[in-house]
């Protein structure tokens, strides 16, 4: 479909191979994609005809996803727990053992920038969402906006902080809302959380889970989308990212008022021109040990695939499987693109842009790298000059960032937002928190295992921890 764009890749044609290299073939793929003047349209191309692809099983019998989603299906009643009179969310970033709370969160936010761990984007949106708050007096009010969470109980999704501003949220998760609610009761604010009487599973019933938003929105109006389920195994990542794509694409686009996602740092992001200067200050600055260990071929240089003025970085992990990647770059990278210029509605002949936050999220400690690998590499991360966030920091973070894009008109994924239809993708992806990972001369992988070693050097019992499985609540 788009030859002279994508020829260069140089895609291997076997299967085998290209389960073998595909990190750096997606990278030289993804790099031609992102500086042809189709990268948009290739972007809803791919989404599109992966999502036709797809096919819903019940009782042994198989059709067409969209068959499904077709279908009437009879929405869930839904019950509303009420929580208070008063919203009260503020900004609080808990880090390194000090909250930074109200303006004092400039201060953080402007450090991680000049440490480089976030992007220049990452930077300005971050202090746009906190002056804002702190101009409305330091107490967000989101008492008339209505989200619905995919993925609700997830160990990054915002759903306290949405309810602490006064939201009102739709729980599509097949965790329990009232052990939720049970915990956290006392810092909520004046929002309601609506929920199905029998969990909403979102790959057992894509179609109900999409009646259950249109009832929600008919309630109140259009709703914010947020696409926060994972799961781990089974090729759970691809299968949730898609059903997740397939509810947004047909909701009624008079419904929808946003769509929000976290973006895996661990995929092919499209570097920023403060991050190529940090590698290149690396490598002027190499140590004796990383210069021996890349003259061996043990650390893999360049970190980053450059070709057509762009750089790509060579950041996938292969111990995260094809599903994994498929469900960052279909779709979360693609689905992303592709709805902010096109809207949810793919086969529209005319745009229709919708809200999109799609943001790169750092390296965080959440249950779903709870793998002997990953926490030795933890350890050793700082060596490379990574830093690896906990939860409560990254959730921060990104709900900051989500909010930027969401109420901001001129942030990059908005609606309203000034830039053309050329110039919003590469706008839509600059907003990164990649903790020091895109900073890096060296293909991620190759830095990951020698970061594993000196973490094991440092404590050999990481390698007799067992990897814990995520509760119900992180597996929507």
């Amino acid at each position: 479909m788009f030859p002279d764009a994508l020829r260069a890749s140089e895609l291997p044609a076997n299967a085998s191979a290209w389960k073998r290299s595909y990190g750096a073939g997606l990278a030289r793929y993804e790099a031609c994609r992102v500086s042809a003047p189709e990268r948009a349209e290739i972007a809803r191309f791919i989404l599109e005809r992966s999502q036709a692809a797809l096919m819903y099983v019940q009782n042994g019998a198989a059709r067409p996803l969209a068959d499904h989603m077709a279908e009437p299906s009879e929405a869930p009643a839904l019950e509303h727990a009420a929580l208070g009179d008063k919203p009260g969310w503020r900004v609080e970033i808990p880090f390194e053992g000090e909250l930074y709370r109200g303006r004092a969160a400039l201060g953080l936010i402007d450090r991680l920038a000049q440490s480089s761990e976030i992007t220049a984007a990452a930077q300005r949106a971050l202090r746009w969402t906190v002056e804002h708050i702190e101009a409305q007096g330091g107490t967000l009010d989101l008492r008339d906006q209505r989200f619905v969470l995919l993925g609700a109980g997830a160990e990054l999704a915002p759903t306290a902080a949405l309810l602490a501003a006064g939201a009102h949220v739709l729980w599509v998760d097949v965790a329990d809302p009232q052990r939720f609610l049970g915990t956290r009761a006392a810092h909520l604010g004046a929002g309601s959380l609506a929920y199905a009487a029998q969990p909403l599973n979102l790959l057992e019933d894509p179609a109900r889970v999409s009646a259950a938003i249109e009832r929600f929105a008919a309630e109140g109006g259009p709703v914010h989308l947020g696409a926060f389920a994972y799961a781990s195994g089974a090729s759970q990542e691809w299968r949730l990212g898609a059903a997740m794509n397939a509810i947004a694409s047909h909701l009624n686009p008079e419904v929808l008022a946003s769509i929000s996602m976290f973006v895996s740092p661990t995929t092919v992001p499209s570097l920023q021109a403060e991050s190529l200067r940090a590698a290149e200050a690396q490598l002027l600055n190499e140590p004796m040990w990383k210069a021996t260990l890349s003259r061996a071929g043990i650390l893999t240089k360049p970190g980053a695939y450059v070709a057509n003025g762009v750089a790509v970085g060579y950041s996938t992990v292969s111990i995260q499987g094809l599903s994994y990647q498929a469900a960052q770059y279909v779709s979360k990278l693609c689905a992303a693109e592709a709805f902010a210029i096109y809207g949810n509605r793919l086969q529209t002949s005319s745009p229709r842009p919708l809200t999109v936050s799609a943001n790169v999220a750092g390296i965080t400690r959440t249950r779903s790298l709870s793998h002997p690998l990953f926490e030795a590499a933890f350890l050793g991360a700082p060596r490379f000059g990574v830093r690896i966030f906990h939860p409560e920091t990254t959730r921060a973070l990104t709900t900051l960032l989500m909010l930027h894009d969401l109420f901001n008109p001129s942030a990059p994924g908005h609606a309203r937002s000034p830039l053309s239809a050329a110039d919003k993708p590469a706008a839509l992806q600059s907003q990164q928190m990649h903790g020091g990972i895109y900073n890096l001369p060296y293909g991620l992988e190759s830095a990951i295992r020698i970061a594993a070693v000196l973490g094991m050097g440092m404590n050999p019992s990481v390698l007799l921890r067992r990897p814990k499985k995520a509760p119900a609540e992180a597996r929507a």
